[in-house]
């Protein structure tokens, strides 16, 4: 299995442009939405982490033993790299220097709403893609790449199984495992009483 994803690796580590070519073109748009999916960050912040992740990749390409599809792999670099980002936010000073050049502009577009989204609904979604993320990162990793797969990337139980190593039997049942940790995790955590289950 991952046949095909190996051979790429080992023309990647042999130093083939082309390899690399193929690499960066399949994987950057795709990395590009799983991070999207899974944030409110802006795309300047999002094209840095998915950069970040790429080269992670490349400089770590050893470590891939092809023991799951290399861009599940590359999300799990892209995921820790996503935390980073939201541990490097919640560090950084929440305030902005107006003597700073166009800082005036800057807070105008921060404070400017979206066109046709409701401020308040905007602040919910975001919200919830946060602490669906937190969830997501607090439960065992199987668990939640069959979720992602399923809910984010939407692929079938058939694809998951290949990218899981399992039969599709057994990935229909970490699908129903992963649903109800999931599941009780967010009921834990909502403190609204009418938060929805984004998992059904």
């Amino acid at each position: 299995m991952y046949e095909a994803d190996r051979a790429l690796v080992t023309r990647m580590r042999a130093g083939e442009q082309r390899a690399f070519d193929e690499f960066f073109k399949a994987s950057a748009p795709r990395l590009v939405a799983f991070i999207a999916r899974r944030s409110a960050l802006d795309l300047a912040t999002l094209e840095d982490i998915v950069q970040c992740a790429l080269i992670k990749a490349v400089r770590n390409l050893a470590s891939y033993r092809g023991e799951a599809a290399l861009f599940t792999w590359l999300t799990e670099i892209g995921r820790h790299e996503l935390a980073d980002a939201y541990r490097k936010a919640a560090r950084r000073p929440a305030h902005l220097s107006l003597d700073e050049p166009d800082s005036i502009a800057r807070v105008e577009e921060q404070l400017r709403a979206p066109e046709n989204q409701e401020p308040i609904a905007q602040l919910q979604a975001a919200a919830q893609r946060t602490e669906v993320m937190k969830i997501l990162q607090s439960l065992p990793p199987h668990y939640a790449h069959a979720l992602e797969a399923k809910y984010g990337d939407g692929m079938s139980v058939e694809a998951i199984a290949r990218q899981l190593g399992l039969t599709g039997i057994a990935t229909q049942s970490v699908l129903a495992r992963a649903r109800d940790a999931f599941r009780q995790r967010w009921l834990e955590a909502s403190t609204d009483a009418g938060d929805g289950d984004p998992v059904k």
